[in-house]
């Protein structure tokens, strides 16, 4: 099994309620806080113009250049990784998605300083105020993206693309059910190798409300329920970490 960067970078929301395509946008701040720079007490955000793509988080439409929306919040992967799976329908397909990630709110986002090769390598323009926004043209089907800050690749030069999860992930097979739940949920699930495995739950806001740690596990068929009794209703996205394998999605608490 291939370990891609580490284990966060294989974020993936293998299914939405009205799923169509899946883009997972992540980004490595590394090198913007070795810069100086300070997390915002938000975490990382993204703006973009998401009403013309039509791109959603989940059940809720992602807000149009509104970094402070909830919709629009990057859950912290680890290692400096934040990231977000924006679904999009396929109507979508080969419009260009204008976005940008922001520290926090606008003020500290990309696309300002001077330094920045968002518009010099290709995957951003300049919106003729001083400002680049990065450009992402929808594909017709699902794809992740891994940027380093304020550029078109990863922080160690390479391609940004992230591998699909069948050439890394030692999960498989996951489903969830019932979903939408009222109080619990099954997440099923077959392990390739011996893992060590943690189910996270997340708000929109990207703040973990539920954790599993079940420790290692053999290879074979796996269940777990989750009580989300005591949760508000609302949107979800978990998350099932097995070694350096992630695969992620959504669940709906009515």
């Amino acid at each position: 099994m291939k370990k891609i960067y580490a284990f966060f970078t294989a974020l993936l929301i293998t299914g939405a309620l009205t799923a169509q395509v899946n883009v997972t946008y992540m980004v490595d701040i590394t090198n913007y806080l070795a810069a100086g720079n300070v997390l915002g007490a938000n975490g990382i955000r993204v703006g973009g113009d998401f009403g013309a793509t039509a791109g959603m988080n989940g059940a809720a439409a992602m807000a149009v250049w509104t970094p402070s929306d909830p919709t629009c919040a990057l859950v912290d992967m680890g290692g400096n990784v934040w990231g977000i799976t924006v679904t999009y329908p396929t109507a979508s397909v080969g419009l260009t998605q204008y976005y940008k990630f922001v520290n926090n709110d606008w003020g500290t986002n990309e696309g300002t300083d001077a330094g920045n090769t968002i518009g010099a390598d290709g995957c951003g323009v300049d919106d003729g105020a001083g400002n680049v926004n990065r450009t992402l043209v929808i594909p017709d089907a699902d794809i992740m993206y891994l940027f380093c800050w304020d550029a078109c690749y990863r922080c160690d030069g390479s391609d940004p693309v992230v591998l699909s999860v069948e050439d890394f992930n030692a999960i498989s097979g996951l489903s969830v059910s019932p979903n939408p739940t009222v109080t619990n949920t099954n997440i099923n699930f077959n392990l390739s190798e011996a893992s060590d495995v943690t189910i996270g739950v997340y708000n929109l806001m990207g703040q973990e409300v539920l954790t599993v740690n079940n420790g290692t596990q053999s290879a074979g068929n796996h269940s777990y329920s989750l009580d989300m009794s005591n949760l508000p209703a609302g949107n979800y996205v978990y998350h099932v970490v097995a070694g350096s394998s992630v695969t992620s999605g959504n669940i709906v608490k009515l």
